[in-house]
């Protein structure tokens, strides 16, 4: 019985973690995974487009976080809808602890005004959280020689679930606000008969642009924005601020992730959450969209956790219609689509 006990507590603290925030992959880069942050910005370009996005975490200790995601969006205006899919992997730490998970999006706008849409939408979630048991090393192992009875307690090394994530988003020419509920069905990921449910998550997005010049008439123009994020899971709660400034070709970002604001509790004590800077930069041309960021750390890891590099790419199909060099005009005829032209041509927030 001593022997099961300590076993359940030590794999908690281990591979699993005290608290069930720590489960979810994380981006730096929010808006280079747009569907990832949200299902309501499924089809948010009014075209077709596919992201990657790649985080190498704690990179000073070995085989720490890697984050992997691939999703595909696009917008159909018949039916005034956005569709996706979504995949998603972690892998953390040397026993393989992996998490991979596909979702299928979908997403409704709703015209309220002149300048202002409102999108609700949904993701339908399929997972499976697995490990390596023979890479487990157990207390009793060290003193038996590699002989080990930890692993006769692992009811199964893969857990299979479904989860249900819901948002809305407003959203104008100037201002913008979502939120995202994840985890609504509250899986279990326990590897033991017990349950282990994760906890509901919400986290609350938005941000204004600030600043506007335009250098011609035919390019688009120079901005500048502000930008928050809000997290809240369990008893733990983050929030962050951030800018960008962007061009025709350029963008460039500062984030400070993890504002000292909230008291979170971890191992029973208690502390302000100050995690890290994340300066970020992307070259844009054309429809392809190329993105890069580091984490300078602030956190008590600062120093030997080597903070954490981040990649994204962004590729929008503006001549699936066929329309090559004059898809705006193309794609405003053929789908049927009527813009004003002192507007956005489609729901794009600028990453």
């Amino acid at each position: 019985m001593i022997k099961r006990i300590t076993f359940i507590l030590l794999l908690q603290v281990f591979l699993l973690g005290t608290k069930s925030y720590a489960q979810d992959p994380h981006f730096s880069q929010f808006y280079a995974a747009p569907t990832f942050m949200s299902p309501s910005l499924a089809g948010s370009t009014g075209g077709v487009r596919v992201t990657t996005n790649y985080r190498n975490q704690w990179p000073g200790i070995k085989q720490a976080y890697q984050s992997y995601a691939v999703s595909g969006d696009m917008y159909v205006n018949k039916y005034h809808s956005g569709f996706g899919a979504i995949m998603v992997t972690d892998q953390a730490g040397s026993a393989d602890y992996n998490t991979t998970y596909l979702g299928l999006q979908y997403s409704y706008r709703i015209q309220l005004g002149e300048n202002l849409q409102f999108i609700p939408g949904l993701q339908f979630t399929l997972g499976q959280m697995s490990l390596n048991r023979n890479k487990l090393i157990f207390p009793d192992g060290l003193v038996n020689g590699g002989q080990s009875s930890g692993n006769a307690y692992l009811a199964e090394t893969k857990a299979n679930y479904f989860d249900f994530n819901t948002s809305l988003f407003l959203y104008s020419r100037k201002y913008w606000i979502g939120t995202t509920v994840e985890h609504m069905m509250q899986p279990s990921y326990s590897f033991l008969d017990d349950q282990a449910k994760t906890s509901m998550k919400m986290v609350v997005f938005g941000g204004m642009n600030i600043w506007r010049e335009r250098v011609s008439r035919i390019e688009e123009p120079r901005r500048a924005a502000f930008c928050y994020r809000y997290e809240h899971q369990h008893n733990f709660s983050q929030l962050d601020f951030g800018a960008y400034w962007y061009s025709r070709s350029l963008e460039f970002g500062a984030w400070w992730r993890g504002i000292p604001v909230f008291k979170n509790e971890n191992l029973g004590t208690h502390y302000l959450d100050n995690d890290a800077v994340v300066l970020s930069a992307a070259l844009v041309t054309g429809s392809f969209r190329f993105g890069y960021s580091y984490d300078i750390q602030t956190s008590d890891l600062a120093g030997f956790g080597g903070g954490a590099h981040e990649i994204s790419i962004i590729i929008e199909f503006g001549d699936i219609f066929g329309c090559g060099a004059q898809y705006l005009d193309c794609f405003t005829k053929r789908a049927g689509l009527h813009f004003n032209k002192e507007q956005p041509r489609n729901l794009k927030i600028y990453y």
